[in-house]
């Protein structure tokens, strides 16, 4: 196993510990269901995501293409991890990758609408609609500290929008509330993410995420079918039957 996802941040043993069993769990399902005619989103980056690809082997899945279905999120530094993880993705199921060159929230609608304007950018979402697998984080609406540090998050004054609108978590930047229903905000106008409609078009969709913390967006996002298989940990297991 490369010990380059444990180079990238500083992971309390606990979380190292959940990222393992949720890396070893993700590579060994994907290295035993994915076929070389399968063409996979992948969403932007994250430890989860990480730690499942630096499990698989290079012989152990096949795949035809790897599309980025979400721009990357927070600070320039992020958006080249989610580029970075895309390509490893790629590299290790011997598929062509294809890059989403925008960021995952933007400015304003003006702005969103003139990078999807874009040759290229157009060209990758409309790839979107032959997607027969999603790999997908569930985000939490209140971050980690690890993601804070990493920049990989949104802004505090967006997150408060969210918050007000009863957002418990996101799936590509699709924020839904507890019972998995879309929270519509004045983000939506900024996203550049495959759409919710596309998503659930895929015929298979598959979460990776860990932590009590996430517990309540995991079990929504499982509600709503965001997801209709998860990979996660015994101890989010154990709290997520807790809410049933």
């Amino acid at each position: 196993r490369s010990t380059q996802a444990k180079t990238l941040f500083p992971y309390t043993t606990l979380f190292r510990s959940a990222l393992n069993a949720i890396g070893s769990a993700g590579a060994n399902y994907l290295e035993t269901t994915l076929t070389d005619s399968d063409r996979i989103g992948l969403s932007s980056w994250s430890a989860t995501l990480l730690a499942v690809v630096e499990a698989m082997s290079p012989s152990g899945a096949k795949a035809t293409e790897i599309v980025q279905i979400q721009g990357g999120v927070g600070n320039p530094t992020a958006q080249v991890q989610a580029t970075r993880l895309t390509e490893r993705f790629a590299a290790v199921t011997g598929a062509k990758a294809k890059y989403l060159a925008a960021p995952g929230l933007v400015g304003s609608k003006a702005v969103r609408d003139g990078l999807l304007a874009d040759p290229y950018i157009a060209e990758v979402i409309n790839d979107w609609n032959q997607l027969s697998v999603a790999l997908l984080g569930i985000g939490a609406l209140q971050p980690s500290p690890l993601l804070k540090d990493s920049g990989n998050t949104i802004s505090e004054s967006d997150m408060q929008l969210l918050r007000q609108a009863g957002a418990v978590g996101d799936v590509c930047l699709h924020f839904f509330d507890a019972d998995g229903k879309v929270v519509s905000s004045e983000l939506d106008e900024r996203l550049i993410s495959i759409a919710a409609n596309q998503l659930f078009a895929v015929p298979r969709r598959v979460g990776f995420a860990g932590g009590k913390r996430k517990a309540d967006a995991i079990y929504a996002a499982a509600k709503a079918k965001w997801i209709d298989v998860l990979i996660t940990d015994s101890v989010t297991a154990n709290a997520l039957l807790t809410l049933r």
